[in-house]
C-alpha cells in the first residue's frame, strides 16, 4: 500500500535524523569543530590587529617535557665556570639543567599559568563571537515522533509517525524567516480502518518596522562580539610584551643576585686573608690588637653578608621557577654567561639637546602603537553606539507578521500526501505595542550616556598616563646609562684604593680601618656595577614596551634583544 510506504518514509526520516545526531554528538567532534572555527577567527583578528597571524592554541602541550629533554641533552650538569669557588654557591648537581634567557622566555610561554589563562580568555572571546555569527545563519531543524497506541475501548491499535523538517534564519535587518515541512503517517493495525498520510508546508515572516529595525540596531551584539574578540587579541598581544619583559627582568635579577653572592664571597675571602695578615703584623708588634679585632669583626660581617646574599639568591631562583611554571624542586640553574653577553657597547650616550626631541618622538610613537590605547579608543566608539541602541529602545514595537501554509488535506483512507498548492492559507498583519511605559528603557539610556562620558574620561586619562610612562621610561634609560658609566669608574677607583691602602698599611702609614673601608667600598662598587648593567638592560626593554615597539613572537622571544634567539 502507498500509505504503508509513506509511513515507512516518515519512520526512516525520524530514525535517520536520530542516527545522524547520535553519530555526530561525539564530544571530540564538537571540541575539534569549535577549535577550528575559533582558531580561524583568532588568526583573522591577529592579522587585523597586528598585521600578522601567529600560532595560537590553548591545548596543553607536551612541549614542556620536550623542552626539558632538549635542554638536558644540550646543557646538563654543573653550570659553574672554571675558577669559581665551590663554597660560594650551592652545587646544582649533575642532573641540573642550565637555562638561558631565551630558554626562560620559551619555557614561560609554554608553562606559565597566567599566560595560559590569558590565552584562554582570547579563546572564549572568539567562542562567544561564533555564537553571534551563528544567530545570523540558517538554523535547520529536524524533529519527529514514533508512537504505538492501543485503545481497548474502541479496539483500535495504531502505529503513528511524525516528522518536521525546516529552517529559520534571522536576516541582517531584523526579519525572522521560518519554513517547515511536516509529515504525519497513521497506520491502523486493524486493516479495515485504513491508513492516513498527510503533509504540511508553512512559511512565516516577522519584520520589525520601528523598534529593533535596521542593521545598526539588529547587528549590534554581533558587531560588539567582533570588536571584543579584536580587543582580546590586542590585550593578549600587549600582555605578551609585558610578560616577556617581566620574565627577562626576573631572569636578570636572579643572575644579579648570583653575581652579588660571588662578590660577597670574594670580599669575605679577601677580608679573611686581611685578618690573617693583621694577626701576623700584630705578632710582630707592627699593628695594635684592637685593629686585629676590627679585621675579625669585618670578616664576620662579610661572612654574614654572603650568607644573606646566598639565601636571597636561592629564594629569588625558587620564585622565578614559579614564574616559569615549573616545580620549585626542579633542578634548574640560570646561565651565568648571560650577564657577560650584556656588553656595555650598547650603552649609547645621547647627543646634547637631543633628549627632548627623542622623548617627544617616543611619545608620538606610543600614542600610535600602543594596543591598550587602541582598545580604549575603540571602546569609546562602542559607548557611543550603545547610546544609539538605547535611544532605539524608547520606540514602540510595530512588527509586520505574515505567513502562508499548504496542506495535503488528506482524510482517513487517503493514499497520498501531495500538497494542494492551489488551496494555501495565508495571513498578514501588524503587531503593535505603543511606547506608553518606558521607565527601564529611560534608565538604560541614561546609563549608556554616563558610560560614554566615563569612557571619554578613561581615554583621556590613559593618553596622559602613556605620555607619563614614556617620559619616565626615557629618563630612566638615560639615568641607567649614566649610572653604569659612574659605577665603572667607581670600580676602577675602588681597586686602586684597595691596592694603595694595603701597601700603606704594610708601610705603617695607614690603619686597618682604612683597609677594611676600601674593601667594603670595592664590593659595593662591584655590586653596584652589576646592578647598573642589569638596570640599563631592563630600562631598555621597558622603554620599548611602553612605546609599544617591542616585538615578541609566539615562542616569547624578544626581537632585537642580545639575549634572545631572534636578535
Amino acid at each position: 500500500m502507498v500509505s504503508a510506504s509513506g509511513l515507512r518514509t516518515v519512520v526512516y526520516v525520524v530514525v535517520g535524523c536520530a542516527a545522524l545526531a547520535a553519530g555526530g554528538c561525539s564530544a571530540t567532534y564538537y571540541t575539534e569543530d569549535a577549535d577550528r572555527e575559533v582558531y580561524e577567527i583568532v588568526a583573522d583578528k591577529q592579522d587585523a590587529a597586528l598585521g600578522r597571524a601567529l600560532l595560537f592554541s590553548v591545548e596543553s602541550d607536551k612541549a614542556i617535557q620536550d623542552f626539558f629533554g632538549e635542554a638536558g641533552e644540550r646543557d646538563r650538569g654543573s653550570p659553574r665556570r672554571q675558577g669559581e669557588p665551590t663554597e660560594a654557591l650551592p652545587e646544582p648537581g649533575p642532573e641540573a639543567i642550565t637555562i638561558t634567557a631565551a630558554d626562560a622566555l620559551r619555557l614561560a610561554v609554554l608553562a606559565n599559568r597566567d599566560y595560559q589563562t590569558r590565552k584562554e580568555t582570547v579563546y572564549l572571546a572568539a567562542l562567544t563571537l561564533t555564537f553571534q555569527r551563528y544567530l545570523f545563519r540558517p538554523h535547520p531543524f529536524a524533529t519527529g515522533t514514533v508512537d504505538l497506541e492501543n485503545d481497548q475501548g474502541d479496539r483500535e491499535r495504531s502505529f503513528a509517525g511524525t516528522s518536521d523538517l525546516g529552517f529559520s534564519q534571522r536576516l541582517a535587518d531584523g526579519a525572522l524567516v521560518t519554513a517547515s515541512l511536516g509529515l504525519t503517517a497513521l497506520k491502523y493495525i486493524n486493516q479495515e480502518l485504513g491508513d492516513t498520510l498527510s503533509s504540511t508546508l508553512d512559511f512565516s515572516l516577522q519584520q520589525p518596522l520601528w523598534r529593533g529595525a535596521g542593521r545598526r540596531i539588529v547587528q549590534e551584539n554581533l558587531v560588539q562580539a567582533e570588536r571584543n574578540t579584536l580587543y582580546a587579541v590586542r590585550t593578549f598581544a600587549r600582555f605578551e610584551k609585558t610578560f616577556a619583559v617581566s620574565v627577562a627582568t626576573q631572569h636578570l635579577r636572579v643572575l644579579e643576585r648570583r653575581q652579588i653572592v660571588l662578590n660577597e664571597w670574594r670580599n669575605y675571602q679577601s677580608l679573611k686573608e686581611g685578618r690573617e695578615r693583621a694577626e701576623w703584623l700584630a705578632e710582630a708588634d707592627r699593628l695594635p690588637e684592637f685593629q686585629v679585632d676590627q679585621a675579625k669583626q669585618d670578616e664576620l660581617r662579610a661572612y654574614n653578608s654572603w650568607i644573606v646574599a646566598r639565601e636571597s639568591y636561592l629564594n629569588a631562583l625558587d620564585n622565578f621557577k614559579l614564574v616559569l611554571g615549573i616545580h620549585v624542586e626542579s633542578p634548574v640553574v640560570l646561565d651565568p654567561k648571560d650577564l657577560e653577553r650584556l656588553a656595555p657597547a650598547g650603552l649609547v650616550e645621547m647627543e646634547p639637546g637631543q633628549a627632548d626631541v627623542g622623548v617627544w618622538e617616543a611619545v608620538a610613537k606610543a600614542l600610535q602603537e600602543r594596543l591598550d590605547l587602541a582598545n580604549t579608543r575603540d571602546g569609546y566608539e562602542d559607548a557611543g553606539r550603545k547610546v544609539v541602541v538605547a535611544e532605539d529602545g524608547l520606540k514602540g514595537d510595530v512588527d509586520l507578521v505574515a505567513s502562508i501554509g499548504y496542506a495535503s488535506g488528506a482524510n482517513r483512507g487517503a493514499q497520498s500526501a501531495r500538497l494542494a498548492f492551489h488551496q494555501g492559507d495565508y495571513s498578514i498583519g501588524l503587531e503593535i505595542d505603543l511606547p506608553v511605559d518606558r521607565l527601564s528603557e529611560r534608565n538604560a539610556l541614561r546609563e549608556t550616556q554616563i558610560d560614554r562620558e566615563q569612557a571619554g574620561r578613561a581615554l583621556s586619562l590613559l593618553e596622559d598616563q602613556i605620555v607619563l610612562q614614556v617620559r619616565e621610561a626615557y629618563r630612566g634609560l638615560e639615568q641607567a646609562r649614566q649610572s653604569y658609566d659612574i659605577q665603572q669608574l667607581s670600580v676602577e677607583l675602588a681597586d686602586r684604593r684597595v691596592e694603595s691602602t694595603e701597601l700603606l698599611l704594610q708601610a705603617g702609614r695607614a690603619s686597618q680601618r682604612d683597609v677594611l673601608e676600601s674593601q667594603r667600598a670595592l664590593v659595593e662598587a662591584r655590586n653596584a656595577l652589576t646592578r647598573a648593567l642589569v638596570d640599563h638592560t631592563i630600562a631598555g626593554l621597558e622603554f620599548q614596551r611602553d612605546v609599544g615597539t617591542l616585538v615578541v613572537d609566539q615562542e616569547g622571544q624578544i626581537h632585537g634583544w642580545s639575549l634572545s634567539e631572534n636578535p
